[in-house]
Parts: C-alpha cells; sequence; structure tokens
C-alpha cells in the first residue's frame, strides 16, 4: 500500500509511540572506562580488542553504564556481548575512522570457527567462553552465531564506528550445484548468510551515526525468546547489503538512516525481511530514510531481470522456520499442512508451529526517499515465490490479507483471530505530499 501522510500516521509510528521513553538518545560526554587500540603498548592501560574491554566490564560488574572508546584503526572480531555484561556505551571516532570487522559466514564449520577464533575467548569469563564454545560445538555455525558484534545485553549504545563483515560469498559448498563465481569469486546464489550486528533479542539497543555492511543478513534483530521488548532505534546509520539484509523479529524505528541496495554481486535483493509477531503492534519503521543503490550496474535502474521479475525489492516477509506452508494452491499431489508443535515436511504431510505461522513481518515506511532501483508497483514480494512451493507465503499487506487466505485452514485447525483489526496495515508506504 502507498498512501499520503497524515498527521495521524506520523504519531502513530513516531519513534516514541513504537519504542516508548526517550532511552535512544545519544550518551555524550563522561569518563572513558577503557579505551582500545590495538597499536598501543600495553603499558600504556589501554586494551589491544573490544572483546578484552567487554571482558573487563564483566569483571568489573555493576549495573552503572561502562563507557569504552575505540581508537581509529581496525579492530578485529568477532565480540560477543552476553546478558551478564554491563549496561555499555561503545564509542568510535567516525564510522570512516574506525572498522569492527571478521568474516565469518553461517556455513562456516564449527572447527574452522575453532581454529580461527577460539584463543581470543578461551581466557574470556565464563559466559562469553560458553557461547564461543558452542559455536566451535556446531558442525555448521549457522546465521544466529555468524556475526561480528553480537548484542544479547540490553542498554548497549553504539556510536561512530563501522561494523563490517568481509565474507566474501565465496564458499564452494554454500553456493547451489553447478553455480559458477564472477570474476572475484563471488556466488550470487546460496546459502551465504554473514551477519554485521546481531542483537539476540536485546532490548534499548541504540545506534547512532554507525555503519553496518555486508551483502546478506548484515543487521539481525532477533525477538527475545520469552516475550520480552526487543526495541533497537537507529540514527544516521548507513546499511548495506543484498538479500534480507534487515531482519528478524524485532521492533525496530530508523531515522534518517540509508538503507544502501548492493548490486556487487548479482544478487537479487531484498532491503528487508521482517518477522513481526501478528500480536506486536510495530516491526521496523523507517522514518525520513534514503533507499539507495551502490551503483553497480545489476539492479541499479529498477529494470526487470530476464525472468521479468524485479532485480530489487523492498522487503519480503519472513517466514521464520517454515517447512511446510498453508499457503496457495500446492503443486505436490496430496499435499497437507496441519498445526503442530513443530516444523516439518515428511512428503506430502505437513506441520507449521504457531509461531512460525504468527511470524507475519510488519514493515512501515514514513516519508521515504526511494531510488531509482525500486520499482514502485512491485516493492514488496513473496517468501520463496513467486510461484507455490513448500515455503511460499504471499505478501500479506494487513491482516485481512492474513484471514482472507487462509480462514478456512484456521477454522479447521481451531485458530480464532477475531481480536485482529483487519485493516491494521502490516506493508505499507506512507508519502509525503
Amino acid at each position: 500500500m502507498i498512501a499520503a501522510l497524515s498527521d495521524e500516521i506520523r504519531t502513530r509510528y513516531s519513534r516514541a509511540a513504537s519504542l516508548g521513553g526517550n532511552w535512544w538518545a545519544p550518551q555524550t560526554g563522561g569518563p572513558v572506562d577503557d579505551l582500545v587500540d590495538p597499536q598501543a603498548a600495553p603499558e600504556g592501560g589501554s586494551l589491544a580488542t573490544l572483546q578484552d574491554a567487554v571482558n573487563a566490564a564483566i569483571r568489573a560488574g555493576g549495573t552503572a553504564p561502562r563507557r569504552i572508546r575505540l581508537a581509529p584503526g581496525f579492530h578485529e572480531g568477532p565480540v560477543i556481548i552476553p546478558p551478564e555484561a554491563p549496561p555499555l556505551v561503545i564509542e568510535g571516532p567516525g564510522a570512516a575512522r574506525a572498522t569492527l570487522a571478521a568474516g565469518i559466514d553461517a556455513m562456516m564449520p564449527g572447527e574452522e570457527f575453532r581454529r580461527r577464533y577460539w584463543p581470543r575467548f578461551a581466557r574470556a569469563p565464563l559466559p562469553v567462553a560458553e557461547e564461543a564454545a558452542r559455536r566451535a560445538a556446531r558442525t555448521r555455525i549457522g546465521t544466529g552465531h555468524s556475526a561480528v558484534l553480537t548484542v544479547a545485553r540490553s542498554d548497549v549504545a553504539l556510536r561512530g564506528f563501522t561494523i563490517r563483515n568481509d565474507y566474501s560469498c565465496d564458499r564452494p559448498d554454500a553456493a547451489p550445484e553447478g553455480a559458477e563465481p564472477d570474476a572475484t569469486g563471488r556466488y550470487a546464489q546460496g546459502q551465504h548468510q554473514a551477519v554485521a550486528l546481531q542483537s539476540r533479542g536485546a532490548d534499548r539497543l541504540a545506534l547512532h551515526d554507525m555503519t553496518l555492511e555486508s551483502f546478506q543478513d548484515t543487521l539481525y534483530l532477533a525477538a527475545a525468546p520469552d516475550g520480552r521488548p526487543a526495541r533497537t532505534a537507529l540514527t544516521g546509520c548507513i546499511i548495506s547489503g543484498d538479500v534480507d539484509f534487515i531482519f528478524g523479529g524485532g521492533t525496530a524505528h530508523f531515522r534518517t538512516c540509508e538503507i544502501r541496495t548492493r548490486g556487487a554481486r548479482g544478487a537479487r535483493s531484498w532491503a528487508a525481511a521482517p518477522s513481526t509477531a501478528i500480536r506486536e503492534p510495530f516491526g521496523f519503521i523507517f522514518e525520513s530514510c534514503r533507499f539507495t543503490h551502490d551503483g553497480a550496474p545489476f539492479g541499479r535502474d529498477g529494470q526487470p531481470g530476464p525472468d521479468g521479475r524485479p532485480r530489487a525489492f523492498l522487503a519480503r516477509q519472513w517466514f521464520e522456520g517454515v517447512r511446510a506452508t498453508p499457503y496457495g494452491a500446492p503443486s505436490l499431489p496430496g499435499y497437507a499442512t496441519r498445526l503442530s508443535d513443530r516444523n516439518r515436511l515428511d512428503g506430502q504431510a505437513g506441520e507449521i508451529r504457531r509461531e512460525t505461522l504468527e511470524a507475519v513481518g510488519k514493515c512501515i515506511l514514513i516519508a521515504p526517499r526511494l531510488g531509482a532501483h525500486l520499482s514502485p508497483d512491485a516493492l514488496w514480494d513473496a517468501w520463496s515465490g513467486p510461484g507455490w512451493s513448500p515455503r511460499f507465503r504471499p505478501a500479506q499487506h494487513s491482516a485481512a490479507e492474513f484471514l482472507s487466505a487462509l480462514g478456512p485452514w484456521l477454522r479447521a485447525e481451531g485458530l480464532d483471530y477475531a481480536d485482529l483489526d483487519p485493516a491494521d496495515p502490516w506493508l505499507a508506504v506512507y508519502l509525503s505530499v
């Protein structure tokens, strides 16, 4: 839906209404508890890595915010901030002057993670070491463990530096069989999830003047598993990627940010992939944000690809965890899906969890500037479409479309959504007039 922006809509989706309070205000000034400078001599009092500073904060304990300053230059990740850390303010000298980076991806074997990164975590406080050990014990570490910076502690503020995942989409066993890389070794298709920043259910995470860079899955804003709020405020940030590069079930308000689609590796792109729970009032809200393209030939002009579909979409709703969809007209003979406590497809028999069914995804744009790479007639895409597949779900712009698509199936499964407002928008763009 594209509609004119009214004062009522602006108020409804304001930062105060969607996030509550004013906890996102910049926390400037005050004494620095730890300086992180990889180039400084150890006897100078600074720490070599950001993880060292996080470890020191955990050991110091307390509930007062601890301020960490990054020196200009390159800082090596990955970094884990567990729930046991105190509140943190991590600030750099500017996104162009300090970068936290690592090359880490979902298909990385746990043994490779252990070989490359375990030494930096081996003597960390127990919550950090245990998290690193879990990654190292996995066959493949997975998307949820592929972040350069993982924040699981609420009340963290990040300001003035870049977080970059240096994975180059060049892992052959993450590409489809028979796929050929480009001249730089990158694959355009496959499972190349590589997160720059993950909020693992953290609440009151504030980002100011940050740059986040990757290809697939740059910013992961996960919901809290127990239904607690998981809110993020982003102001003046640049976020770049191609496939689903802002995704998750958390609530986030983006203000005056640049959302930059990368066409460099020739992948079809979706800027956002929210999986907001059906009764959560707010998912991703973009206020006065610019949606831009990196200028690479692929997709920059908004022209469709050889298959007639756009090369760049604004968003698709992440059908989180799905294995067997209740949507559409199945092309698999005898196919049927029922509500269950697991997600599974066994031949023609499908099962879907209620949490997956209700991960509907909500994305609202307030007074955006949309680049030429996005077609106003094709902003929203289906999940695993356009034709039917076992994981298919059409774009759902409102609760009314959810109820219309699944009405008989919902009744047969004993599900009641009478409390939903059918007119409640899930996908919408409101333009200033």
